[in-house]
């Protein structure tokens, strides 16, 4: 080969590998550059991601938020308002009873955790009434701005106040409406101090990072009340930034980011204004805290991006070496996508726990809320059904035979039971009422009550009875389980009005621990199932079946109380209840009901519906009758009068206890529960002082008397007790048991099972 030939060749080699080279180095830089672009638009949409799923946190964390403290004020305005009622009502019946009034104020703001205090002033200010015996007659500057505003705008409504500080130097908001005189003119104003400290209490019930904050706003911006708490943020307006100048200025709620004024941080804020009052709720999170997990994760990426290029250049410069680092790289990215895989898994189950906590805290706090207002309603109602019932035991015995007298008796008597029916079913689904649960043979209940249950359900509808012979005994409350099946089997027949099958089955079951598909907790249980073959319900329909007042049947024709009181009573008890149903096919309600355990005899259900009458016996016993409500007292005086009872009465302790000094001839004290000054409890002891061996009778309208005085007198227990509304038959029986003439018995009080049943029948 010539020197030519050879120049040549090694020319064009050199020409070759240098083409090579640019081409491997272009198509490094190319890679580089593409995996660097790919890497930053994941990174920037992991971060957008974040902050995303952060903001729609906050939001519903907000809305929470928002929720609680709207209920919260629009108690205390409900207490507002039913105080300046109480004052209104008072003045149209002169005199006012001060004592009276505030007694009253006292009692709605008891057990308000977010009211410090209630009062009402006259048109010059000074303070009249007051649920606090240590408020003074002069007021605060805020209060007399607050009287200036709505004695010159009468149509104002609800004012919040600027926050203020107390003289124990705590935090509060005045809360104030106008009062109006009998002819509409300004008569002063009522005020209700909220208690800022209870919205702290309840910020920081929910777990939140060191450098979160929930803060209550003003509408305006003025802060009332943040946590973590900050003394030197209240009061202060921050109408200028952003949350309040363009979130609120064109909506109610929203989210926004901004530079913190306080520390200059960047943070997410959510807000959401109140619907009801001028207030709004703002939680906001630090963003640089919230984007440590993605810094974390853009670390890793930009690792694995760095691998992957000096691979990939690697693999261009070596390729003998390709395959190795291809399988290493996919077996690498295989893994990490498995992990952000897992990693969104657990996301979404977080997420799904906590709206299952929300809807648990939001059942509860409605349960609370009915469960408050039932007991405080059960007392005052329970007395004027007492009235009710014992005038017209009265009016039975006295008015002479006659048709449409005794049918008008019936129809009061009928709607008495059933207003004290309503009450016990309030109190059963928020689990208020007193229970007494002992041994219980079920099928001897279920065998009791089949003529009832057959008359219940009429002739179009067919029952058949499955009761396992080897039912173990359930610890339960008789009276109560009759109501429950009663409850059961009357949804089931109004299901079916065009006929069909009723079952009645029961059963012993017993959940393992380790059964994770049995929804209700593991234990030994007797099951009630009732199954019908009616038109069954949709999914959203059996979704609110157990909500209070919730019913498909036309107006009229139920409460919607009666599954809520037999989910109530069952889960007193210790159990639980299940629906099951298909449209067009059936719906089966199962109950699960605890076993008692231990050899015990089952009880037997007993009924009130034949009392005694008024005996010659009954005239050498007299009785000293105690109670602060005139018209409740008369009734049973004539009662036991009509009884042949001879009768002391007594408006209070003291009276009470000096009739006993003076009249030795008393053989029985009946007392009322609650009483002001000196409690029944009090009057017990204070009586046996007096006349040792005396026997008591206590009586009571409230939901659980017991507990009532424990509060009151601490260790004391109510032996004879009488519930308010009951019958006669039940107060002879106490009489008797007192003085030693029969052994005493567990006499059910208000309306049977018998009158619970015929107005079932009826309607």
């Amino acid at each position: 080969m010539s020197l030519l030939s050879q120049t040549r060749m090694r020319c064009a080699a050199a020409a070759s590998r240098l083409t090579v080279s640019r081409g491997l180095t272009a198509l490094a830089l190319v890679v580089l550059l593409a995996i660097a672009a790919a890497t930053t638009h994941q990174l920037l949409n992991l971060r957008a991601a974040a902050i995303a799923d952060t903001d729609r946190q906050l939001r519903r964390l907000d809305m929470v938020f928002a929720e609680q403290t709207g209920r919260a004020v629009e108690t205390v305005d409900y207490i507002l308002n039913t105080a300046i009622e109480i004052l209104q009502t008072a003045r149209r019946t002169p005199p006012v009873d001060t004592g009276s009034i505030e007694a009253r104020l006292r009692r709605r703001a008891n057990g308000i955790r977010q009211l410090t205090a209630v009062a009402l002033t006259d048109a010059s200010g000074t303070v009249i009434f007051s649920s606090r015996p240590e408020a003074s007659g002069d007021l605060g500057e805020a209060a007399r701005r607050a009287l200036a505003f709505h004695a010159t705008h009468p149509d104002a409504g609800l004012r919040i106040s600027e926050p203020l500080r107390l003289a124990d130097r705590s935090w509060t908001v005045l809360l104030t409406r106008q009062i109006a005189s009998v002819d509409g003119g300004f008569d002063g104003i009522a005020i209700a101090l909220l208690n800022l400290a209870y919205f702290q209490d309840f910020f920081r019930s929910v777990e939140l990072d060191d450098k979160d904050a929930v803060v209550l706003h003003h509408r305006d911006g003025t802060v009332l009340t943040r946590y973590p708490v900050a003394d030197a943020a209240v009061g202060t307006s921050f109408a200028d930034l952003p949350p309040f100048k363009d979130v609120l200025s064109k909506g109610s709620f929203g989210s926004i980011l901004m530079r913190s004024p306080v520390d200059g941080s960047l943070r997410l804020v959510a807000i959401r204004a109140l619907r009801a009052f001028p207030l709004a709720v703002n939680v906001s999170v630090d963003v640089e805290e919230t984007l440590a997990g993605w810094r974390r994760q853009a670390l890793l990426f930009a690792l694995g991006a760095t691998a992957a290029a000096i691979s990939t250049v690697g693999l261009l410069l070596l390729l003998a070496r390709r395959a190795r680092e291809n399988e290493r790289l996919v077996n690498e990215y295989a893994h990490a996508k498995e992990e952000a895989e897992r990693a969104n898994a657990d996301l979404r189950q977080q997420i799904a726990e906590r709206e299952r906590a929300e809807a648990a805290l939001n059942q509860s706090q409605r349960i609370e809320a009915i469960g408050q207002l039932t007991g405080g309603v059960a007392h005052d109602f329970n007395n004027l059904l007492t009235i009710v019932l014992g005038n017209v035991n009265l009016l039975e015995s006295t008015l002479a035979p006659d048709e449409r007298n005794t049918a008008r008796l019936a129809a009061i008597r009928t709607a008495a039971e059933r207003g004290a029916l309503l009450i016990g079913q309030l109190l059963a689904f928020a689990r208020r009422q007193k229970l007494s649960p002992r041994p219980v043979d079920l099928n001897g209940v279920i065998t009791s009550m089949d003529g009832l249950l057959r008359s219940a359900l009429g002739n179009h509808i067919i029952l058949e009875q499955y009761l396992d012979p080897a039912l173990h005994h359930a610890m339960i409350d008789p009276t109560q389980i009759e109501l429950v099946i009663l409850n059961l089997i009357i949804n089931a027949r109004d299901a079916m009005p065009a006929g069909g099958t009723m079952k009645i089955e029961t059963a012993n079951l017993t959940i393992l621990p380790d059964n994770r598909e049995a929804q209700t907790p593991p234990g030994d249980y007797v099951t009630l199932a009732i199954h019908d073959t009616g038109h069954g319900m949709p999914m959203d329909v059996l979704a609110k079946v157990f909500e209070p007042f919730f019913t498909t049947k036309p107006p009229g024709s139920g409460s919607g109380l009666g599954l809520s009181q037999v989910l109530g009573t069952t889960q007193q008890l210790g159990g639980d209840v299940r629906i099951e149903s298909r449209q067009d096919v059936g719906t089966t309600v199962r109950v699960f009901l605890p076993r008692a355990t231990g050899i015990m005899e089952a009880v037997a259900v007993t009924s009130d519906s034949n009392p005694r009458r008024a005996s010659a016996s009954n005239g050498h016993t007299t009785i000293l009758l105690v109670d602060d409500d005139l018209a409740v007292r008369n009734a049973i005086t004539e009662l036991l009068e009509g009884l042949g009872y001879r009768v002391h009465e007594a408006a209070d302790g003291e009276a009470a206890l000096e009739l006993l000094r003076t009249a030795p001839e008393v053989d029985v004290l009946l007392t009322d529960v609650a009483m002001p000054v000196m409690t029944g409890p009090t009057l017990a002891r204070e009586a046996l002082r007096v006349r040792p061996g005396l026997p008591i009778i206590f009586m009571s309208g409230y939901a659980n008397p017991h507990q009532l005085a424990m509060e009151q007198e601490g260790n004391v227990a109510l032996e004879r007790l009488l519930q308010k509304p009951f019958r006669p038959g039940q107060l002879i029986e106490q009489i008797d048991a007192a003085l030693g003439r029969v052994e005493p018995s567990a006499a059910r009080s208000g309306p049977s099972i018998d009158s619970v049943a015929s107005t079932a029948v009826a309607s």
